[in-house]
């Protein structure tokens, strides 16, 4: 009886527990998502930008300048989902993240840094001084990728 008891117990904990594991679970899933979704939007404007230097797409100051705002607007978004336990399950990120802490805080500030400097580029200049700016972005995306995804 007493054992009958002590099954009876742990499987009200469990049914107690399931419910805030699955939720935690479904919680770092939605993170991961979230931060899936903003790179995918902040490549999406960065693709535009660069096929309208490589003469791809036509120029319209007004869009190109757009995707620019909406960059430096995004870049800022994603590193709050970047949250402990979402190195696990469908996602790149390393575990080099919450490592170095520091060192990936860094990188973002950096990146936040040069996507700023490219809306500017964007919104105030002639088409061929938005290059350079670019070319940092895209350096700086590469170097993260390089050091903070598997």
């Amino acid at each position: 009886m007493k054992c009958l008891k002590k099954v009876m117990a742990l499987w009200a904990v469990a049914a107690v527990l399931a419910p805030t594991v699955v939720l935690a679970e479904t919680r770092i899933q939605s993170d991961i998502a979230y931060r899936r979704e903003l790179m995918a939007a902040m490549d999406w404007n960065l693709v535009r930008i660069a096929q309208t230097l490589r003469h791809q797409r036509p120029y319209d100051p007004s869009r190109i300048a757009g995707q620019g705002r909406a960059l430096a607007a995004l870049a800022t978004l994603p590193w709050v989902a970047f949250v402990p336990g979402s190195d696990q399950g469908a996602t790149k990120a390393s575990a080099r993240i919450w490592q170095q802490p520091r060192a990936f805080e860094a990188a973002v500030s950096h990146f936040e840094a040069l996507t700023r400097q490219l809306a500017q580029a964007t919104a105030h200049a002639p088409l061929a001084a938005s290059a350079r700016p670019l070319e940092r972005v895209a350096d700086a995306c590469r170097s993260c990728h390089h050091r903070f995804m598997r």
